[in-house]
């Protein structure tokens, strides 16, 4: 269903929203509703406590947190946002900090639509041309977000949507958009010339992550191959395409993009596009590999586990990743993206990050055992083999995380081969 607001209405209800935090509508099925901007696009909301958010180690100076725990409260996830106007011009060209600052306005905007701001952020996952960028974002990023929320950070590195991007962003943030249906919003303040929403609001509650699946052949036939895998595994849950809150896609060559954006489109005729995030990845046999985030209806009886972790009838199970993993309740826990400290050794740098994951879960009050999704970027064969050959070390082999491992040209810190970051819950 979609809602179209007159302009004099959508200034009072954003108006509103700004002051007293008033929520979105609330509805019985997903809908996708488009607001405008109020303000002038470079202003954030004022700086703010918000008890629902556990910030461990937050780092003032990289405006980040080595992990983020928050209560089961609705969720905003963006697509991936690029340093562009609404009119599709960039930004900044070749100047890394105006990019930044772009980007971040543009979250602000989409997160604005639905009844979010930057008080609530709660990961962000970076996307740089180059290595030798990060301690520039970094630094812009503990300025841009003084005095508000230091959220878990990721960083990857590899060709972006256009040539002359250096960054593009995808956020996490709390929300007052309740709703007990997966909710898709666009901002009429932003670039609208992508079917995907610019917004989906993941409800309270229940939560299933699909690890990466990927076909065959060539960019278009493997990108309809494996969404059709994907319906296939949606259906086996008894989900449907209206609560799939985010994809994201590995693909090569990223001046394919479009490619890929035009099967997904289609894959949707008749739904929402939800958000999607695209990373550029090496591997040249499949080119294209997409995960996913879906809410999940409530289901599970009283006294379901936290976590399940779900093998569908027509795949095979494997010890070190769960082919998909659902929560049923609990606090979620983001961990930023971690690396190692020897650069000389893979073997050190994969322990390393290990031990330091189980320390941030241990201070957050997670462990391995709670374990619900990871994201494993490397960028050489040995730092990737020493992950196959350790992992197992760290996890039960009947409950690990669902997970995508993608090779990729820079894992954001230079002279590393690889970082991970995981969402894990609360024990309770």
């Amino acid at each position: 269903m979609l809602i179209d607001k007159k302009m004099r209405n959508r200034f009072l209800f954003s108006s509103l929203i700004s002051l007293f935090g008033i929520g979105a509508p609330a509805g019985t099925s997903a809908y996708i509703q488009t607001r405008a901007a109020v303000e002038s696009p470079r202003m954030f909301a004022a700086a703010q406590s918000n008890p629902i958010i556990q910030q461990i180690n937050a780092d003032a100076a990289t405006g980040s947190s080595q992990a983020v725990v928050v209560d089961e409260v609705p969720l905003a996830h963006t697509t991936q946002l690029l340093p562009l106007d609404k009119k599709g011009e960039l930004i900044g060209k070749g100047n890394i900090l105006k990019q930044v600052n772009q980007v971040l306005n543009n979250i602000t905007l989409a997160l604005k639509a639905a009844d979010a701001n930057l008080n609530g952020l709660v990961k962000l996952n970076i996307y740089l041309k180059q290595a030798d960028l990060m301690p520039q974002v970094q630094a812009q990023l503990g300025k841009q977000l003084k005095g508000r929320a230091k959220p878990a950070v990721s960083y990857v590195v590899g060709d972006l949507a256009h040539t002359d991007l250096l960054i593009a962003m995808d956020a996490i943030a709390t929300t007052t958009a309740a709703n007990q249906r997966v909710q898709y919003f666009r901002s009429a303040a932003l670039q609208n010339n992508s079917p995907a929403a610019h917004v989906a609001v993941l409800p309270a509650g229940e939560v299933v992550y699909v690890a990466g699946q990927a076909d065959k052949g060539a960019l278009p036939e493997a990108t309809r191959g494996t969404l059709k895998q994907l319906e296939a595994t949606l259906m086996h849950l008894g989900l449907k395409k209206d609560q799939v809150i985010q994809l994201k896609s590995f693909i090569r060559p990223m001046t394919d993009v479009k490619v890929v954006e035009k099967e997904i489109a289609s894959f949707f005729a008749g739904f929402t596009v939800p958000p999607v995030v695209y990373v550029e990845w090496l591997s040249q046999d499949p080119v294209v590999e997409i995960e996913l985030i879906s809410a999940a209806p409530v289901t599970a009886a009283s006294g379901a586990p936290q976590l399940e972790f779900i093998t569908p009838p027509f795949m095979t199970a494997s010890p070190v990743y769960s082919k998909v993993t659902r929560i049923n309740h609990g606090k979620k826990v983001y961990v930023s993206g971690l690396y190692g400290k020897t650069p000389a050794s893979a073997p050190a740098q994969v322990t390393e990050i290990f031990t330091n994951l189980g320390a941030i879960l241990e201070k957050a009050g997670s462990s391995f055992q709670h374990l619900a999704k990871a994201t494993y970027y490397v960028s050489d064969n040995e730092t990737s083999t020493q992950l196959n050959a350790l992992r197992p070390k760290y996890y039960n082999p009947l409950r690990p995380p669902a997970a995508s491992k993608a090779m990729v040209r820079g894992v954001g810190a230079t002279n590393l081969g690889i970082t991970i970051d995981m969402i894990g819950v609360v024990a309770k």
